[in-house]
């Protein structure tokens, strides 16, 4: 069996520079932070991988294909599906993140639960997040590839309100929380009673970018919350939403002005 650190992401955004840059950021992380392989999935826009990348990790570009899951939002059609089709341990991240800490931590922790995840952060600027806990799946470490049953998943979901019949409902009445793919995941999760969350595996490992502070440190960058009711050291950073890295002047993104594919 493959034990290596499996990193999986998708990458499925147009060849605009802001985003390329992104995503270089992101793939030299987690190349940085202990990622031995790296699975890129996409769909009609293929990602541009370094060839220093390649040279420092198993770096595999895969296309796939949505799936008619009743609804057209694309991480239901295309990451959840494919996420779920994966027969492999795997630890998914999103690619508008960066990593800044070994990621052995989260790894050596998969075989606690099948499926672990993390709660969205309480975020002062957007009241989206001013409710009770929910998952943000931006951060997904899976241990056992068949708890990740994509039929069971959309049943909890379908039984309660269906996909196909989205017109009918709000958007609140739809979902079980913000978002979409995470939305069906915190229902499903709920109505099984499984709780997705691992004890040492905290909101510092999917940080908002609008609640974080970054800062050099000699030749390695560090994070902070600021302006949460506790702040905290932040080990990933997620660049969710309306905090895109060039929208919230990220120093890590703009460090790589003027880099080749960035």
């Amino acid at each position: 069996m493959d034990t290596r650190l499996k990193v999986v992401t998708i990458m499925n955004y147009p060849p605009e520079p802001r985003l390329r840059r992104m995503c270089r950021v992101f793939l030299d992380s987690v190349v940085a932070r202990g990622a031995a392989s790296v699975t890129i999935l996409y769909e009609d826009h293929e990602p541009e991988v370094a060839p220093e990348h390649r040279r420092a990790a198993d770096v595999e570009v895969v296309r796939c294909r949505s799936r008619d899951v009743g609804h057209p939002h694309f991480n239901l059609r295309f990451k959840l599906p494919n996420l779920a089709a994966l027969d492999y341990p795997f630890l998914y991240l999103d690619a508008d993140t960066v990593v800044l800490h070994d990621l052995s931590y989260l790894w050596e922790r998969r075989h606690a639960k099948p499926w672990v995840g993390i709660d969205h952060q309480w975020v002062p600027a957007d009241p989206r997040t001013h409710r009770d806990p929910f998952l943000n799946s931006g951060v997904q470490l899976v241990s056992d590839p068949a708890f990740y049953d994509l039929g069971t998943i959309l049943a909890a979901q379908n039984a309660v309100a269906p996909l196909a019949r989205a017109a009918e409902f709000t958007k609140e009445q739809m979902f079980a929380c913000p978002g979409a793919d995470q939305a069906v995941l915190f229902r499903y999760f709920r109505s099984i009673g499984y709780d997705y969350r691992h004890p040492e595996i905290g909101p510092e490992w999917n940080s908002c970018a609008g609640v974080t502070a970054v800062w050099r440190d000699g030749d390695r960058w560090r994070a902070r919350t600021r302006g949460l009711a506790t702040d905290y050291d932040v080990s990933l950073i997620h660049y969710w939403s309306a905090f895109k890295p060039w929208a919230v002047n990220c120093p890590i993104y703009e460090s790589y002005a003027g880099v080749t594919g960035g």
